[in-house]
């Protein structure tokens, strides 16, 4: 019975504690390269309030124990914070957000017709672009119709520094070229986008380096890998990566302890 009552004791102790409001503080940053990330969107579901991060990803919310924060912006993958007991007493939190995915060249949405007769009238009646009217003159050479096709014995030597010294160089080096080069390698890894985060967040970089609190963020901060890398990477090069930086790391803190 004094089981009882001791257990009911604590309980009704308890509930004015968890229905007391606080000022929550959290900081939002980018996961991979960990700065701040501005403007974000949180959304408390309990209360329907609602603040945006500042310059520094810092925001301040009013919440109660149990309450359910939505961070968001346009490129990150949207986080749920829960404010559990853990946060409650803490008060303050760092968030981490993953970008969605890979921005995509521009494209052209055009509206197909539903059966096939249309479709194929649509083709048939298509306007062609104003530059395919420059071509009704144009009259290729052998060459040059030898490497438009493969009709004949191909041309070995199209798209090298040999056979196009200026093409090639201008492929190789054009910023824009090089932007096309990446979006196509990209493309082909698909859902290791997605993979990311498993592969690379705060509790395996912990683990690897036995780092903690801010001496584990500033350690973050340091790496600042990027998604590219992140993504060509499978597991095993991503722990290489951090055991490497966490080496380099240790030696510029030695340095600073010394000065």
């Amino acid at each position: 019975m004094k089981k009882i009552v001791l257990i009911l004791l604590i309980f009704v102790m308890a509930i004015p504690l968890m229905a007391q409001t606080i000022t929550f503080k959290g900081t939002v940053y980018d996961a991979v390269a960990y700065i701040p990330v501005k403007a974000a969107s949180i959304l408390n579901l309990n209360t329907g309030k609602y603040q945006f991060t500042d310059a520094e990803g810092v925001f301040y919310m009013k919440v109660s124990f149990h309450d359910t924060l939505i961070v968001s912006t346009s490129t990150y993958r949207q986080k749920v914070v829960i404010i559990d007991e853990n946060l409650y007493k803490k008060g303050h939190e760092d968030i981490l957000l993953y970008h969605k995915a890979f921005m995509l060249q521009e494209v052209r949405v055009i509206a197909l017709n539903p059966t096939y007769e249309g479709f194929k009238r649509d083709i048939a009646n298509a306007k062609l672009p104003d530059s395919y009217k420059n071509l009704e003159s144009v009259h290729l050479s052998k060459e040059d119709r030898l490497n438009a096709t493969y009709k004949e014995e191909p041309n070995i030597l199209k798209n090298t520094a040999i056979g196009s010294p200026i093409s090639f160089l201008y492929s190789k080096f054009n910023k824009h070229e090089k932007t096309k080069r990446l979006f196509y390698e990209m493309q082909g890894y698909g859902d290791e986008v997605q993979q990311v985060p498993v592969k690379y967040n705060r509790e395996i970089v912990s683990k690897i380096t036995g780092l903690s609190g801010k001496d584990l963020m500033e350690f973050m901060v340091f790496c600042r890998f990027s998604y590219y890398d992140l993504v060509r990477w499978d597991s095993s090069e991503v722990i290489a990566a951090i055991r490497y930086k966490f080496s380099e790391y240790q030696y510029y803190k030695a340095l600073e302890e010394e000065e």
